[in-house]
């Protein structure tokens, strides 16, 4: 069942906060050690089994990355399917250790939850190659991992799900409308995220593919913006000056595109046409500030994905038939749709939400 749903997020802060699709930086997290989260699936378990709720299932998540608003959205969504299952005595809890964009410490946190005997692990990996030895460990302990949101993963290990965005389909939409309203010919800049990542590669090559229709489209900038707005704005505010040429249009992956607004603001310069990327902050300054019959589009992963890989993590544990491979919707805004979204709040990841029901008759397919 698909519920029009925003989730606001309990982030304060500037203007331009994180809010990547992806990853970004900032200053590492404390993180739990193997022993005290041992004792607390120990524990957890124990509690689970004195109020006679039996099986219930200590799920391990992995999160290479939760500050910024995207990855914050997704682990809310997760704890509220976590409290749903915790009720029907499905789950007991869920642990979560974040990495900090450390892939080695990411590894670590895995062989962690091996050592606890968790049931399953939800990953959202930081590479695509890394983790890979981790994950054979943790398949042949019997330990299921279900990879979501920065796949796909390149492991071969027998219990490793993924549930992965069509990242190709999604930049592809969204820089084929940029290219198509700005005449199919011009300059664009493309705000790109992490350099290395793999969200990043496939979403290069996502924009590159939709490139070759339109040989007169020019890509004067490419900037690595981390998914974050304060990098996005004053990456561009150090490019813009040094451009000779006039820019049309700009291709963004998330969390940067009202950087992009602000930046072309503060530098006087006319606005390009922007790829949106569903925040608040975006969406109501295209509902509401924007010029008259300024066209464009706004497109985004679903942070919705983190209780999806729940529900899958659970439905493996209990030997139903789940696909190896499973491809997550992501979310679309038109301009015939945006002045829905006039009081979004501003850290808000506008998107659809969904329900179990949904994932099995989905993403079982």
């Amino acid at each position: 069942m698909k519920k029009n749903k925003w989730i606001a997020l309990l982030v304060g802060g500037a203007m331009v906060l994180s809010l990547a699709a992806c990853g970004g930086k900032s200053s590492p997290e404390p993180t739990t050690t193997a022993a005290e989260t041992e004792k607390q699936a120990a524990d957890t378990k124990a509690a689970a089994e004195t109020k006679g709720e039996g099986k219930g299932y200590v799920i391990g998540f992995s999160n290479s990355y939760n500050g910024n608003t995207y990855r914050q959205a997704m682990e809310s969504y997760l704890k509220e399917a976590a409290e749903e299952l915790k009720k029907t005595g499905e789950v007991s809890e869920v642990i979560f250790a974040e990495s900090n964009q450390n892939n080695s410490t990411q590894v670590q946190q895995i062989e962690n939850f091996i050592l606890q005997k968790v049931d399953a692990i939800i990953i959202d990996p930081g590479s695509a190659t890394a983790l890979n030895g981790a994950i054979q460990e943790a398949s042949d302990a019997g330990i299921p991992c279900i990879i979501i949101n920065d796949g796909p993963v390149s492991s071969k290990a027998d219990l490793c799900y993924q549930i992965n965005f069509d990242t190709i389909a999604q930049m592809g939409y969204l820089t084929d409308y940029v290219c198509k309203t700005i005449g199919g010919k011009g300059n664009i800049i493309e705000l790109r995220g992490t350099a290395g990542s793999e969200f990043d590669n496939i979403a290069h090559e996502g924009v590159l593919k939709v490139l070759e229709k339109y040989p007169d489209v020019k890509v004067v900038s490419e900037i690595y913006t981390d998914w974050t707005g304060s990098k996005a704005q004053s990456e561009l505010a150090s490019v813009l000056p040094t451009l000779k040429e006039k820019v049309d249009g700009i291709v963004t992956q998330g969390g940067d595109s009202y950087a992009a607004v602000q930046a072309f603001q503060s530098a006087g310069l006319d606005l390009p046409i922007i790829g949106g990327d569903n925040r608040g902050y975006f969406l109501k300054w295209w509902a509401l500030e924007a010029p008259d019959g300024y066209d464009t589009v706004s497109v985004s992963s679903n942070p919705w994905d983190g209780a999806s890989g729940l529900y899958v993590a659970v439905d493996i544990l209990d030997g139903k038939n789940v696909p190896k491979e499973m491809i997550h919707p992501f979310g679309i805004v038109t301009k015939d749709e945006v002045m829905n979204y006039t009081d979004v709040a501003d850290e808000v990841i506008a998107g659809p939400t969904y329900d179990r029901d949904w994932v099995r008759e989905n993403l079982y397919k």
